[in-house]
């Protein structure tokens, strides 16, 4: 069997609730109950134990399969929003719902999107909801980590409340992946995590009375960014450029992505830009790119990453700004593999006699855009015995911790 999840965190007067994007863009899918669940849309109907929820996109439209002791099928109305609210059970513990092999909590929301497929998305509380992305966000922890997990929980918590609703043209609040935060089922979540979401309930990291941009990041490589370095927006004054240190080595440094090195041949180099560079709005030259000759840094930012990258090939320059530089220097030119960090430095590897360009070699630090809480660096932290509200005064100067539900 399996084991039992952790009780949820009771609900305090002004803790929202927010909805999470678990997936979008399906063909069909398949949503199991565990337990009686109230099925709301355009009208309402008890979904009886053992049953369960199909949708499929076909042409025209979507159908409904509602399988219980009277099986039911109807086609979704246009603009349709159907509620899954799995009930209570006998021991007043909250519903949860099985998809894809996992078990998820809150009241699960499915429509078609205006691309015409599938949306699931699930509603739960803001503290529930943090049970379910500490996990994924900070990794395993030890007893003697918890302090980087409740800072981890606090800047999770901030971040939820200042980016409420950024996605609300897709019909929820946050996705559930590295584009906002991880979300993970019931199956995911950890024991200590659970402690640190608790232990924390309702503190937000504020600047003038007002959550703060909550950004993290793995690996900051010992030295923070600002803001603006990795998105195109203004400067925050509790998002700055600072060392990772206090009077040894780098809080960061036990992190595998600390410092690292990627190597291109220079034709593995231009296919990169040639695949990846017109989807990030880099000009490349007409009629091909012809033969790479050169690869420079020309101007770097605050903390040292390049901010913009000259690549020289003989049919013309390609300039790359720091804001595409990870998306299009992709490694081992899959799509999913960006650039760990633009705190880097390149060589081009030449053939001796000829000088002709063989290779592009990048010697790395960190991994991700290095704003705000760095996570690795947050777990050294807490070994030193520093305490979770000093580790996010460090990550966010001038941030001060308030219990706000």
């Amino acid at each position: 069997p399996r084991p039992a999840p952790e009780p949820l965190p009771i609900p305090v007067p002004g803790e929202p609730s927010l909805t999470i994007g678990l997936a979008w863009d399906l063909d069909s899918l398949t949503l199991d109950p565990l337990g009686e669940a109230d099925i709301d849309g355009r009208e309402s109907v008890v979904l009886p134990e053992r049953g369960w929820v199909r949708a499929e996109v076909r042409a025209g439209g979507v159908r409904l399969d509602l399988i219980g002791a009277e099986p039911r099928t109807r086609p979704m109305a246009a603009g349709e929003t159907l509620w899954v609210r799995p009930r209570a059970n006998a021991d007043g513990e909250a519903g949860l719902t099985r998809w894809k092999g996992r078990t998820w909590r809150g009241d699960l929301k499915l429509f078609r999107n205006a691309r015409g497929k599938l949306t699931l998305a699930t509603r739960v509380p803001l503290e529930t909801y943090l049970l379910g992305v500490l996990p994924y966000e900070i990794g395993p922890l030890a007893d003697s980590l918890l302090e980087a997990g409740r800072a981890q929980a606090i800047a999770a918590r901030s971040f939820t409340l200042y980016y409420l609703g950024r996605r609300g043209i897709e019909g929820f609040d946050l996705f559930g992946t590295v584009e906002d935060q991880v979300y993970g089922a019931v199956d995911g979540e950890k024991p200590l995590a659970t402690r640190c979401v608790s232990t924390t309930s309702g503190q937000v990291a504020e600047s003038e009375g007002e959550p703060v941009r909550a950004n993290y990041s793995s690996t900051c490589g010992g030295i923070s960014a600002e803001v603006w370095e990795a998105w195109p927006e203004p400067a925050r004054r509790y998002l700055t450029s600072h060392l990772d240190r206090g009077t040894g080595a780098d809080y960061c440094s036990a992190s595998p992505h600390y410092r690292w090195r990627e190597e291109w041949t220079a034709a593995e180099f231009l296919e990169n830009l040639r695949r990846f560079g017109p989807g990030h709005a880099i000009r490349l030259p007409s009629g091909g790119l012809g033969r790479l000759l050169d690869v420079r840094v020309h101007s770097r930012s605050t903390s040292g990453r390049v901010w913009r990258l000259d690549i020289v090939t003989s049919r013309g320059r390609i300039e790359i700004p720091a804001h595409s530089l990870r998306m299009v220097l992709r490694r081992g030119g899959k799509p999913g593999s960006i650039l760990r960090s633009t705190l880097i430095k390149l060589d081009v590897r030449r053939d001796p006699a000829t000088r002709r360009a063989l290779a592009v070699v990048v010697s790395g630090a960190g991994n991700g855009h290095g704003v705000g809480l760095c996570q690795t660096g947050a777990l050294g932290m807490a070994r030193l015995g520093i305490a979770g509200e000093n580790i996010l005064r460090h990550y966010y100067p001038g941030s001060a911790i308030r219990k706000r539900y």
